[in-house]
């Protein structure tokens, strides 16, 4: 790529190497510098690139919701789970 910075180079490099592994990948960084977009070129690179991505905001879900947001809840799991819910 004819001007990248060597910073993005290795980004772009990590994103090839981790795209195809069958495991939880954790991408961090402050807001704004394009977590998002990594994710979605790992999923877009990877085996998984035909099933639908979706992306979480995890800081926009109180702690106490988190797991039950991403992987679902049964009826009366927890106050105000009224209904049984399929997760992310």
């Amino acid at each position: 790529m004819i001007g990248t910075s060597p910073k993005m180079r290795a980004v772009y490099d990590l994103v090839g190497r981790v795209a195809n592994l069958n495991c939880s990948i954790l991408i961090t960084g402050e807001s704004g510098t394009g977590k998002e977009l990594v994710a979605r070129a790992i999923h877009d690179l990877g085996k998984r690139a035909s099933l639908p991505f979706v992306p979480v905001s995890c800081g926009a879900i109180p702690d106490g919701l988190i797991e039950a947001e991403l992987f679902g809840h049964e009826k009366g799991a927890f106050t105000g789970a009224d209904r049984t819910r399929q997760g992310l």
